[in-house]
């Protein structure tokens, strides 16, 4: 061999870490798969990181949002109550000026006439015969003012006992013969007074009497509950001339 010529390289260079196929080495290949699990380590743990990140986010805005519902709820709740108590002043209000106005029609009549609604004669027996309280309450009375021209009456009461749950007081027409018209419901207060416009019955006849009973807030096409006042409308009785 001459001295020219350089040895060719052996094929296992540095305790045969080359292999003859062009392969890389063994210590490389490892080292590159170590790299790669580190990686894939690596990225496994950012991407936990990123979604416990975003779970977070999420969970955060889900009680945002939860409490502004509950916020928004609460508010509509307070509007609506506070819209139901608007229409219940302004039917006050209503009822309240289409009782004066019916009020005022009936005070301006030619044919005016008022009659007195007073307790049924067995509960003031009822009530003489018990022992009467410390503060003793003044039995309930009414008057019915009614004109036949403007076709309306209206009631006056007070002293009635206020009306529980489920509870109205209905106006009754009770003719000699027939079966009794109802003319209206209404409820009494704690103060004990209502003033209530009634329908006057069709067909009319003499002797008609008023009842005033407490009864169930449930239809009912008869008295069934016990007279809280009552009265004869007699013809000539209560005739009185309107005031211009």
């Amino acid at each position: 061999m001459e001295q020219g010529e350089t040895a060719p390289v052996s094929e296992e260079h540095q305790g045969g870490e080359v292999s003859s196929d062009g392969r890389p080495p063994r210590l490389f290949r490892v080292r590159l798969w170590q790299a790669v699990a580190g990686m894939c380590v690596a990225l496994t743990i950012w991407l936990f990181i990123v979604m416990s990140e975003l779970t977070g986010r999420v969970v955060r805005q889900s009680h945002y949002m939860d409490r502004r519902v509950a916020t928004l709820n609460a508010t509509v709740r307070s509007l609506r109550h506070q819209t139901a108590s608007e229409q219940r002043k302004l039917g006050d209000v209503r009822e309240r000026a289409s009782v004066g106005e019916v009020f005022e029609k009936i005070l301006f009549a030619a044919d005016l006439k008022t009659f007195k609604l007073v307790a049924p004669i067995e509960k003031d027996r009822a009530r003489e015969k018990s022992a009467p309280p410390p503060a003793a309450v003044e039995p309930p009375v009414g008057k019915l003012a009614m004109s036949e021209a403007a076709d309306s009456a209206m009631l006056e009461a007070s002293g009635l006992q206020p009306t529980g749950p489920f509870q109205v007081y209905r106006i009754w027409w009770m003719p000699r013969r027939g079966v009794p018209i109802w003319a209206a419901d209404f409820l009494v207060g704690d103060d004990g007074t209502a003033m209530v416009p009634v329908d006057l019955p069709p067909g009319r006849e003499k002797g008609m009497s008023l009842a005033i009973t407490l009864e169930n807030e449930s239809y009912s096409d008869a008295p069934d509950g016990p007279v809280a006042l009552k009265g004869e409308l007699s013809p000539g009785q209560g005739a009185h001339k309107s005031r211009r």
